[in-house]
Order: structure tokens, then sequence, then C-alpha cells
């Protein structure tokens, strides 16, 4: 007989097996059990002593001997929500445990074109605008163009303004009109170019909330991290800032 995964509900195999075997049978003694589900009787006792602690299991004694019984299946049921609504319960007190700590920093790696796109996602949670450096082009050398369209709509969706630093380049220039919905609101999407000559960037880095996500735009190297951190994103945010004062004294060729 195939036995259903117990584990996931919260019983080891040989409790599943037992259990099981209990619903066969129909109740019975430690020894037919035993036999029946074809363990040993010691173990199958110590067995059925911890499903009757789980409630799962109960007996009644006959001529000084255990008789045992499987409770109905939608016990189990029963048994897993009142966990479950102890947990939720208990969850807000966890919590605040949990803010009272001190922040700890956290890195996330992803790789290959499912891990950019899960990283592009990420970004689309911001609560602020976007602020990094991005080469239009790389980009759309290495993206689908489906991918990059669905991503610009959403942005223009969630009304993100987003601000980039970017190399110039003819398909940096031709960006927006390639990928970008027709008449996006203008004022959700500022690009300032910069010479590519002094200035070629091969990552595109995005500065959101607390996190900073940095995705390679080279095509053997198709890998990308998302740093979630307060005082880094703070500093990035500074420094991209610095960059777009400066960038502006500087031109596009």
């Amino acid at each position: 007989m195939l036995y259903p995964d117990f584990s996931s509900l919260g019983m080891t195999d040989v409790e599943g097996q037992v259990y099981m075997t209990l619903l066969e049978l129909g109740g019975g003694y430690v020894s037919g059990v035993a036999k029946k589900a074809k363990l040993p009787r010691v173990n199958c006792y110590h067995t059925l002593e911890n499903l009757t602690k789980k409630g799962l299991v109960s007996y009644i004694t006959k001529d000084k001997v255990r008789f045992y019984s499987a409770e109905p299946p939608q016990k189990i049921v029963n048994v897993l929500e009142e966990k479950f609504h102890y947990a939720q319960k208990l969850l807000p007190e966890l919590l605040s445990i949990t803010n009272t700590l001190t922040f700890k920093p956290k890195i996330s790696y992803y790789e290959g074109i499912e891990g950019i796109k899960s990283i592009l996602d990420d970004t689309l949670t911001a609560k602020k605008e976007l602020l990094g450096y991005s080469n239009l082009k790389g980009a759309a050398e290495l993206l689908d163009k489906e991918l990059i369209m669905n991503y610009a709509e959403k942005k223009m969706r969630k009304k993100l303004k987003t601000r980039i630093i970017c190399p110039s380049s003819e398909e940096a220039f031709d960006f927006t009109k390639n990928y970008y919905p027709k008449d996006f609101p203008i004022e959700l999407l500022e690009i300032l170019f910069v010479n590519p000559r002094e200035f070629w960037f091969e990552h595109e880095i995005t500065i959101y909330d607390d996190k900073v996500a940095v995705i390679s735009l080279n095509k053997d190297e198709l890998i990308g991290m998302i740093f979630e951190s307060p005082v880094y994103a703070r500093s990035q945010t500074a420094i991209f800032n610095l960059a777009w004062l400066g960038a502006s004294s500087f031109i596009a060729l």
C-alpha cells in the first residue's frame, strides 16, 4: 500500500503507517497492529503511544490489554487547525521581538534570466522612486523585448518614478520609444545620458527603499544580487544624487 506524505501532517512515516493500519483494521491490539504493519511489536507500541499523545489514536482496556482505535481522519485537520490558530496568536509577539533586534543586512543571490526576472519584480515593490545606473543598450541586447516591455508597463501602472544615469547610444536614445507604453507620463522617467567612452556601465544598479539591486548585463555573467540594508541604501542614494548632479555637467557624445 502507498501511504500519504504524513510528514507534512506532523507525523513520522512510521506513525503514518500505524495510523493507516488502524484505519484499515478498524482498531486492534498491539500484536495485531504490529503484524499488519510489519513492525516490531515494541516499536509499534511506542508509536501507538506517540499517536495517543497527539490525539490521533485512542484506546480502551479489555482484560487489562489495550485495544487501540484510530481517531477519524478529520481529527488530523482539527489538530493542524489548532496549531495554526496558536501560531497566529503567537506571531505578533514573535514579530515584536524580531523588530527590537538590530537589523542585519541581507544579501540574496540570483542566477540566470529567471533570477534577473526575480530581481526586476522585486524592484516593482518600491514605495519610493527608483534610482540607478544602467546601460540601456546592454539591457536591450541581453533581455527579451517582451520582458522589458512588461517591466516598463508595470512601472508606469504603479506610477514608479525612475531616474537613470546611462551611457549614450542610439539604442539608449530610442529605448523609451521601443519599450515603453505610448503616451506614458514622461514625468515618471528621467534619463541622464553620459559619455560612453568615459562612463560605460556593464551592470545595472537600482536603489529603492532599503535595497540595492545589482544585475550583470554581460551575457556570460548572468548573475544578480539584492542587498537589503537601510544604511547601505542610504549611502548609495547619496552617491547617486552626487553623481546625478555631477553628470549634468558632462555632454554626452
